[in-house]
């Protein structure tokens, strides 16, 4: 993924700071708390923040960092047509009701066309999420709704 990112100097709006592609290692006293803060705020969630951590140390996945907070991507398949998809997996701002990582998607975009992805995708219970996406371009594909089976 290091190759396909696109650079700061790339990118025109004076406000946004590209992310860096980081070594989670390095910053993982930094990033950790914000894992932690989102699997707290969504319970559904099955993975741990040391299972992000993996992930990101074997290449599966990729932090990026800037001052603003992190973002963590991965890429999907479909099995079926071979598409491939840039997944949004993990974003955090480090201050609330700022700039949302969705306000700079022509930065994922890039990153999405370096990776050679037909698709950019997101994921969250967030219900705000869905007004912001729908304003900002983004269209709902699913809705996951979940029912745990009870014991006998």
């Amino acid at each position: 993924m290091e190759n396909s990112v696109v650079s700061l100097k790339e990118h025109k709006e004076k406000e946004f700071v590209a992310p860096d592609i980081a070594d989670i290692r390095m910053e993982w006293e930094r990033v950790r708390p914000g894992i932690e803060k989102i699997l707290a705020d969504t319970p559904q969630l099955t993975f741990l923040p040391e299972d992000v951590y993996s992930e990101c140390v074997n290449d599966r996945a990729t932090l990026l960092t800037s001052p603003a907070g992190f973002v963590i991507l991965t890429t999907e398949s479909d099995p079926f047509t071979r598409d491939r998809t840039l997944l949004i997996w993990l974003a955090y701002m480090y201050v609330k009701n700022t700039n949302s990582w969705l306000d700079h998607v022509e930065w994922f975009e890039g990153v999405a066309r370096g990776l050679k992805c037909k698709f950019i995708e997101m994921r969250s219970a967030v219900p705000k999420m869905e007004a912001y996406a729908f304003r900002n371009g983004w269209n709902l594909d699913t809705r996951v709704y979940t029912r745990e089976v009870a014991d006998e």
